[in-house]
């Protein structure tokens, strides 16, 4: 029975945070299988949850604020951000949303790119499915401890 606590705890660290999720399912020692039960699993869920929770939270706002129209400042972050958006668009958001963006954050920016949310669903699941396997196969590769690490 513990092991499913603490898969079920890896999945939802994964559905927010990958990396943590994934830290604590190699702090387990966890098999392959539970740590992609665990970490594409959670990441899953938290990408389901965001994409339809994202739609409810701008309907509700939408029916009690209506839309204004004015002009939008552009800071040389939103710059760079608009332009990786523009010349990647899902692929990047996907491929940089396990490690660099969290669950909730890449999922409402791929729900402002993508309306097709099946599309969403499965760029986001071969995203966590390539990292998570990466990043498994370079701690097998490497023989990299993460509880001797942790172990002061």
């Amino acid at each position: 029975m513990e092991i499913v606590w603490k898969i079920l705890l890896v999945m939802a660290w994964s559905a927010v945070k990958f990396v943590i999720g994934f830290g604590l399912a190699l702090a387990s020692g966890f098999s392959l299988i539970e740590v992609l039960i665990g970490t594409v699993g959670g990441g899953m869920v938290g990408v389901i949850i965001y994409l339809y929770l994202w739609d409810l939270i701008v309907h509700v706002f939408r029916k009690f604020v209506p839309k204004k129209n004015k002009p939008v400042k552009f800071s040389k972050t939103k710059r760079i951000i608009v332009k990786i958006i523009k010349e990647y668009e899902l692929y990047g958001v996907a491929f940089l949303t396990p490690l660099v963006l969290t669950m909730p954050i890449g999922s409402i920016i791929a729900t402002t790119i993508e309306p097709n949310k099946w599309r969403i669903k499965l760029f986001m699941f071969v995203s966590l499915l390539f990292w998570t396997l990466l990043l498994y196969g370079l701690k097998v590769l490497f023989n990299f401890d993460l509880p001797g690490l942790l172990h002061f």
